[in-house]
C-alpha cells in the first residue's frame, strides 16, 4: 500500500495496457451515469449530480492532502490555476446549481481541455500510484459532467457560446500570465512548453505555439458545437 502513495513503481506507458484500461472504465462508468441519469427522475438526478460533484472533490483534496504530506506542494504548480484545475472546481459548483453560464464551461472547457488530459496523462510517478489515478479519475470526472450538461440537464450550445468562452478562455489567460511573472509558475502552460509527451510537442516554441493554439480552441469549441447546430440558434 506504502508504494501505491510514496513510490513510482511501473512506469507510464502512453496508450499501454493500463492507460487503455482506465480509459475504458471512465467510458464504461461515464455512459451507465448518463444512461442512469436520463431514466432517473428530478431526486435521482440531483443525487447523482450531488455525488459526482463530491467525487471530483474528494480527488482534489487527496491529490493537495498527499503532496502537503510528500513536501511536494508549491505555489508554482499547486494553484488551481491550469485549466483543468480551474474547471474541476468549477464543474462541482456546476453540477450543485446547474447554472446556464456553469453549464457552458463544463461543456465546451471541461470537455476540450480534460480530454486531452485524460489521454496524455502527466505521469511523472507511473501507473499503479495514486496520483495517476487521481489525474485520470479527476479529469475523466470532469469529461463525464461536461457530457451531462448537455444530455442529461438538457444544455443546448447556442452559436454564439464558443466564442464566448473562447473569449472568456482569453480573458483567463490574460489574468493568468502576469500571476505567473509574480510567482514564477507556468500555469496554462503560458511559460513554457508542459512536460511529457503532449499535443504540444508538435507545435514551435514559445511563443509561437500560444498563438497556434488559439485556432485549435476555437476549432475545438466549434466542433463541439457541431451536434447542435440549428439554423434557428441564435
Amino acid at each position: 500500500m506504502g508504494g501505491f502513495f510514496w513510490t513510482a513503481r511501473v512506469p507510464f506507458d502512453l496508450f499501454g495496457p493500463v492507460h487503455l484500461v482506465t480509459i475504458g472504465a471512465l467510458a464504461v462508468v461515464g455512459t451507465c451515469l448518463i444512461r442512469v441519469g436520463l431514466r432517473a427522475d428530478e431526486r435521482g438526478r440531483r443525487r447523482l449530480r450531488v455525488t459526482l460533484g463530491l467525487a471530483i472533490f474528494l480527488l482534489l483534496v487527496a491529490r493537495h492532502i498527499w503532496k502537503a504530506a510528500t513536501g511536494l506542494w508549491t505555489v508554482q504548480n499547486d494553484i488551481p490555476l491550469h485549466l483543468c484545475s480551474a474547471m474541476a472546481w468549477i464543474t462541482i459548483y456546476g453540477l450543485w446549481t446547474r447554472r446556464p453560464g456553469v453549464l457552458r464551461l463544463m461543456y465546451f472547457l471541461g470537455v476540450a481541455g480534460a480530454v486531452q488530459a485524460v489521454l496524455t496523462p502527466e505521469a511523472e510517478f507511473g501507473v499503479m500510484h495514486f496520483t495517476f489515478f487521481e489525474t485520470m479519475g479527476s479529469h475523466g470526472a470532469v469529461v463525464i459532467a461536461g457530457v451531462w450538461a448537455v444530455m442529461v440537464e438538457g444544455y443546448r450550445p447556442t452559436a454564439r457560446d464558443p466564442w464566448i468562452v473562447f473569449g472568456l478562455l482569453n480573458l483567463y489567460a490574460a489574468v493568468v500570465f502576469p500571476l505567473n511573472r509574480l510567482f514564477g509558475s507556468n500555469y496554462l502552460y503560458l511559460i513554457e512548453k508542459p512536460p511529457g509527451s503532449t499535443l504540444l510537442d508538435f507545435f514551435p516554441g514559445w511563443p509561437w505555439y500560444i498563438l497556434l493554439l488559439e485556432p485549435l480552441a476555437i476549432g475545438l469549441f466549434l466542433l463541439l458545437r457541431l451536434p447542435f447546430r440549428n439554423p434557428a440558434a441564435v
